[in-house]
């Protein structure tokens, strides 16, 4: 647990320099970044806003590139580096979990080790730890694994439910049944989480949960608002996908996109809270765009 609470520690508040202004959700000047090379997903923005960092499709390899689409560099080829990554407050290294796939001939169950990545390459191990997936789907077991949110505070996502890890290593359940994609708002306050394919908010104690809507992956843009992805599929592939806007009381819910060239997905709002990150499904390539 201290190991858990020591990473916690050490990565960075990111959410805690967002702009709080109230934005009105309009998007404009999309720009691609990326240039085909591979299907990519799970953007995030580094606190500084210079660099951008996104995996494979499966959440394989990791990526940084500038926020301009120049200087693009793979820092990591593990498996399931690309998921619930954080940014360092430096901006200049990741904290990201590699798995190590269960050979059950050899005995050796799932395990995780957790690796501070420097956007130059050089890697560090900070912990290595046993996580045991609970169901059957590639991209459901990967939002399953424990995330250790910034801030100080750990949050950890399991099939039993969201559990909140404070200072002293206390672990406490917030929310009951399957949690996943969970996120502190930027003053520490609040969770934004998945309960199956609703997006919730819930205080940091486990009071006042409200179901916002039907949607994934959902980021902080302000203390008020959240940004998150509505997608359908037909079991086999997503068949549409676009960025919304909701107030956290549950009004004001907004498309941001409505385009007939993309399926927008796993959007992140810049710290100023003056841009948008996203992936499109239809080409999975990694897209910029303004945000007022």
């Amino acid at each position: 647990m201290k190991k858990i609470l020591i990473l916690a520690l050490a990565l960075a508040s990111v959410g805690a320099a967002q702009a709080e202004s109230f934005k009105e959700g309009r998007l404009s000047n999309f720009v691609r970044l990326t240039n085909g090379g591979g299907r990519y997903e799970n953007a995030r923005w580094s606190p500084d806003g210079k660099r951008i960092a996104f995996t494979n499709y499966g959440y394989d390899n990791l990526y940084v590139i500038d926020s301009d689409g120049k200087n693009l560099k793979q820092v990591s080829s593990q498996t399931g580096v690309g998921f619930g990554f954080e940014w360092g407050k430096d901006s200049k290294q990741i904290v990201a979990r590699e798995r190590i796939k269960a050979d059950k001939a050899k005995g050796i169950a799932h395990r995780s080790s957790v690796w501070s990545i420097g956007i130059d390459g050089k890697r560090e191990r900070i912990i290595a730890e046993r996580t045991r997936l609970s169901v059957a789907d590639r991209r459901a077991n990967a939002r399953y694994m424990s995330i250790v949110q910034p801030s100080g505070v750990a949050l950890s996502c399991e099939p039993a439910g969201l559990y909140v890890i404070d200072s002293k290593g206390v672990k406490k359940l917030i929310n009951k049944g399957a949690s996943f994609c969970a996120v502190l708002s930027p003053d520490g306050t609040k969770v934004a989480f998945n309960h199956g394919n609703n997006v919730c908010v819930i205080a940091i104690d486990g009071s006042g949960k409200k179901v916002l809507d039907r949607g994934f992956n959902p980021c902080w843009v302000n203390n008020s608002q959240i940004v998150y992805e509505k997608s359908t599929d037909n079991g086999h592939t997503y068949t549409s996908s676009d960025i919304f806007m909701i107030n956290v009381d549950g009004s004001r819910c907004k498309a941001l996109t409505a385009t007939d060239n993309r399926m927008e997905m796993c959007p992140s709002v810049s710290a100023d809270g003056n841009k948008i990150v996203f992936t499109s499904f239809n080409d999975g390539q990694v897209y910029v765009a303004d945000f007022k």
